[in-house]
């Protein structure tokens, strides 16, 4: 129980972030777009870069992305089906969302941050690739109820500047050029202004929401998909590689556990009030989401012994 306890005092400041995003759309109507495109091309891009650069890059890391895209896609596309089933409307989309997507990013890396080492955080983010490969491709058909652009998909994936950040830190690796240690002094203020924003950008997405919608039916299968069927699935691949393909340390299956539990994705919100897909059902259903995820993620990494 004290590492249990631990844990919670740990993610409480993150929390404390998300009320002041949460202020600061509210009262002082701090628009959550500006802060998500000051957290994805400026600071994320330089944050990847720092880390890249310092990883110990093995072969097997490059399995990883297709690992968490999979996982993604068999999750969304099985909860889309049931939620068809369930409803007509445009819940059952905003379901597979809901169910499929989490805050690897705004909550992940910052939670990544405080518990593992640079290294293991280098991991982390090259593993997330997968994640935006899946929000920008079946998510957004997802999102689009059917009406895919594949093109349109691809563009808006080509624009990400975290990618070209990668391939450029790879590609110096390679080069064996050796990177100025005053980028690392400022890499540091990065990495910290990268938190701040990226956890008040939950609460500005969420003050926008002027009521909250329950519907337990709903909110119960998208927590089902979200914390149940993928720290399951994750945990489910871990086994198969212990057992057998001896690929990953326990370190990287950490870091995959991790990945699995965050709460359900903040992006979800914009899409919902974009394509008028119940967006009050969606933002309570994150909202609840990311309050269980305070003492769900601290059980989570206690039994599995992360701490």
């Amino acid at each position: 129980m004290d590492i249990f306890f631990t844990l919670v005092v740990t993610l409480i400041p993150l929390y404390i972030l998300i009320g002041l995003g949460f202020i600061a759309g509210r009262f002082l109507q701090v628009d959550r777009t500006t802060l998500a495109n000051l957290a994805l091309f400026i600071f994320l891009p330089v944050v990847v870069f720092g880390f890249i650069i310092q990883l110990d890059f093995r072969p097997e890391y490059t399995i990883l992305p297709f690992i968490l895209y999979a996982i993604h896609a068999l999750i969304g596309l099985s909860m889309l089906k049931v939620g068809r089933k369930i409803y007509e409307g445009p819940e059952a989309n905003i379901l597979a969302l809901t169910a499929s997507m989490g805050n690897t990013g705004y909550f992940g890396l910052p939670l990544v941050l405080l518990l593992f080492p640079p290294e293991a955080v280098a991991i982390y983010v090259f593993a997330m690739l997968g994640g935006s490969v899946y929000e920008a491709t079946i998510g957004y058909y997802i999102a689009a109820r059917g009406r895919f652009d594949m093109r349109s998909s691809l563009k808006k994936l080509a624009k990400f500047p975290t990618l070209y950040a990668m391939a450029l830190a790879f590609i110096l690796r390679g080069a064996q050029v050796e990177v100025p240690e005053a980028f690392f002094i400022y890499w540091t203020y990065f990495k910290g202004a990268y938190v701040v924003i990226g956890m008040m950008i939950i609460g500005a997405a969420l003050s926008n929401v002027r009521h909250l919608v329950i519907g337990p039916r709903f909110f119960s299968l998208a927590l089902l998909g979200k914390f149940v069927l993928w720290p399951g699935l994750v945990c489910g691949f871990i086994l198969l590689d212990k057992l057998f393909f001896h690929m990953f340390t326990p370190e990287v299956y950490s870091l995959m556990l991790v990945m699995s539990v965050v709460p359900p994705a903040a992006n979800i919100v914009a899409f919902a009030a974009q394509l008028d897909l119940v967006p009050e059902k969606a933002a309570t259903t994150i909202f609840l989401g990311t309050v269980i995820a305070l003492f769900y993620i601290p059980l989570v990494l206690m039994l599995t012994g992360i701490q």
